[in-house]
């Protein structure tokens, strides 16, 4: 990108940086079930070890040091929240490779990530300081068509066969050459039948004047619009700019009507386990961690539900490119990925987990039968990508959606 569209980029996006669906995401610990909001956000950018976020090297292919950047509580970790504890994937990986990582959890927001780090930096021909950084699908395939990425060393990534095949005929990146999904997961509803009196089937539930004032929506653009598109009989997935704006027009008039209580990070959650609110669009995996004795309930509604995924990148000019490679064969094993989907419950984008949790027993494969983790083909054919927009419209329909959520 040339610096002259970065001021346009920077002065529509900058109203976005909202709560990401990590933001606030802590847990107790391995399994527990149990979930706590964190007293504060994590600033992007932040660095333990003083290392500088950028720098004009050309970059490099190393193999003896690793670094990467990404979202809260989404790699394994012991009790006491240390992602190098013996055990974890972290350690295991520097045990079996001798590749030292320094493992960051500073990617808080898409949109802030990419106007303070990534547009000032790659932009810039600059070196970004993390090996690998795990953007939502959506952005990466806007910081790919920026040619901001290297070309993945599939020879360094055997268990790159491991991927499931859906991702694999992505527009942006047929094959997956330049990307390797992390994690995904679905986004529908979510409600307290102590609060509701009942279940809920249909977006448009939400809008139901009875919940009036007991409704939260995401900050998530493509969650809410995309959600609000199903229930008024449009697919998300085409991106059609006036079934955009026919959406976002009832959005902004339940909201102007005071039907939405708010629109939400992850907080949602402590205000499902207070009672405080009856329902609310919510996210597959959070869901997935709360105590089941609290009754919370979670659906794709009937009309459909959207589906997105974070994916690992390798920025231009990394320095340590073949341990990035091997990072992703490790985690790409069925066994390690198995791991961390028993700590991070979303959905697992590596063939054989499901069969890797089911072999262990227990908790892990009671997990392996949880719909929220691994849906039905049924739930899957109703499940929608957001359609790709223009810069200039997703600008425009950005801007409006900010407007609206305030």
């Amino acid at each position: 990108m040339t610096e002259r569209i970065d001021p346009e980029l920077a002065a529509a996006i900058e109203m976005a940086r909202r709560l990401s669906r990590r933001r606030f995401l802590t847990r107790a610990g391995l399994g527990a079930g149990a979930l706590a909001m964190a007293p504060g956000l994590l600033t992007a950018c932040g660095s333990d070890d003083k290392q500088p976020s950028g720098s004009d090297s050309s970059g490099g292919k190393g193999d003896k040091k690793l670094s990467i950047s990404n979202w809260t509580a989404y790699i394994d970790q012991d009790d006491n929240g240390n992602f190098n504890a013996a055990g974890t994937t972290i350690a295991d990986f520097q045990e079996q490779t001798g590749i030292a990582v320094t493992y960051k959890e500073d990617f808080n927001d898409n949109d802030e990530y990419f106007n303070k780090t990534l547009s000032p930096i790659l932009g810039k021909g600059k070196t970004l300081a993390a090996d690998i950084f795990i953007p939502t699908y959506w952005m990466a395939a806007r910081v790919v068509g920026l040619d901001w990425v290297e070309e993945l060393l599939l020879d360094e990534i055997p268990n790159h066969k491991n991927l499931e095949d859906n991702y694999l005929d992505l527009a942006w990146n047929p094959g997956a050459t330049k990307h390797m999904p992390w994690q995904g997961g679905a986004t529908g509803i979510a409600w307290n039948p102590k609060k509701t009196g009942g279940d809920l089937k249909s977006i448009n539930d939400l809008y139901d004047p009875k919940y009036k004032g007991q409704v939260t929506f995401l900050t998530e653009l493509r969650d809410t619009v995309g959600l609000t598109m199903f229930g008024e009989g449009t697919d998300p997935s085409s991106a059609n700019l006036d079934d955009i704006n026919a959406a976002a027009d009832k959005i902004e008039k339940a909201t102007k009507d005071g039907q939405i209580l708010k629109f939400t990070g992850n907080e949602y959650l402590r205000s499902l386990e207070n009672g405080d609110i009856a329902a609310c669009i919510a996210w597959s995996g959070d869901i997935a961690q709360l105590n089941p004795e609290l009754g919370i309930k979670f659906a794709i509604p009937e009309e459909g539900g959207m589906q997105w995924f974070d994916t690992m990148l390798v920025p231009k000019g990394a320095a340590n490119q073949v341990a990035a490679a091997r990072w992703m064969n490790f985690v790409y094993d069925p066994e390690n990925a198995a791991r961390i989907s028993e700590y991070v419950q979303f959905m697992s984008p590596v063939k054989g987990v499901k069969e890797a949790l089911l072999a262990k027993g227990g908790d892990a494969a009671a997990l392996a039968e949880n719909p929220l983790i691994f849906p039905d083909e049924q739930t899957t054919a109703r499940l929608k990508v957001f359609g790709e927009l223009s810069q200039d419209d997703e600008i425009a329909v950005q801007s409006r959606f900010n407007d609206i959520t305030g």
